[in-house]
């Protein structure tokens, strides 16, 4: 006897277009990275001290980027 396959379509139905939304999470997360980065590189350059800043930037950028993507998973989620 064959089984019948599960209906998937209502779990798919239920997150309701936000796969923009998702794309536009990570690629927020990725540029919120890099520009505190760039940024760090960039006074690291203009000060003379190469690796500080640019540590400093990425450790910077990622908790920034973490807040971020908190913040716009809890307006997702409803809550």
């Amino acid at each position: 006897m064959m089984r019948a396959m599960p209906n998937t379509d209502s779990q798919r139905n239920d997150s309701g277009g936000n796969y923009a939304r998702f794309f536009h999470v990570g690629f927020a997360f990725m540029l919120i990275i890099a520009v505190f980065t760039g940024g760090g590189y960039l006074l690291d350059q203009l000060v003379g001290t190469l690796p500080l800043f640019l540590l400093l930037g990425m450790l910077v950028g990622f908790g920034a980027a973490l807040y971020y993507l908190f913040t716009a998973l809890k307006q997702v989620g409803g809550g």
